[in-house]
């Protein structure tokens, strides 16, 4: 039987890059409304989610937006708008090929606003996708290994969601495995086992 999420409230910020359209695309054909965001503010990413919001948004609801992902008072504003306007979330997703600090920084903001959208609508998943360079064109990351479950070392999982309704499920891609990050994060989000 084919995963639907109809019904679910998704926000995918990082939906500007290739990996991001992968997933927000995916998302949203399985039947979920979604808020694609672009975790930059400049002109081109806006460009992007806009028009990905318009390709999707003839059978669901779908809000695009960009922000600065690394200005917290930015993102804490557009989680909660995001919220209101979807009638709260189901799922957070981040998709982040940001340099390492910065991914820990957008990770937290992500953990902290999202969860605390998660935990107003009765829980759900946040999911962050890590998307790295491929060796050569169509090549995987690590070898055979092209997905993985990764985090910071310091990031654990249970102590992220110790006492919380939401649950946090962590991946890595490299940039040429789209439909396998795709597919993946419609599991996670819909609480099946990964698709490989």
């Amino acid at each position: 039987m084919a995963i639907r999420l109809n019904g679910k409230r998704v926000l995918i910020l990082g939906a500007e890059t290739e990996i991001g359209r992968a997933v927000t695309t995916a998302v949203a054909e399985v039947g979920a409304s979604v808020a694609a965001v672009a975790a930059a503010s400049d002109a081109e990413a806006a460009f992007a989610v806009q028009r990905l919001a318009r390709g999707l948004s003839a059978e669901r609801k779908v809000i695009a937006q960009a922000i600065d992902a690394t200005n917290e008072a930015a993102v804490r504003v557009m989680v909660r708008q995001v919220s209101k306007e979807l009638g709260g979330l189901d799922a957070v997703v981040l998709v982040t090929t940001e340099a390492a600090r910065q991914r820990e920084f957008s990770m937290d903001l992500a953990r902290q606003y999202g969860g605390r959208e998660l935990s107003r609508s009765g829980g759900g998943k946040l999911v962050i996708v890590w998307s790295m360079p491929a060796t050569k064109p169509g090549e995987p990351v690590s070898g055979p290994a092209f997905k993985m479950e990764l985090r910071p070392p310091d990031v654990r999982p249970d102590e992220w969601t110790r006492g919380q309704n939401w649950t946090a499920t962590f991946l890595q891609y490299a940039e040429t495995m789209l439909s396998r990050a795709a597919a993946d994060v419609v599991a996670a989000i819909a609480g099946e086992p990964d698709s490989g």
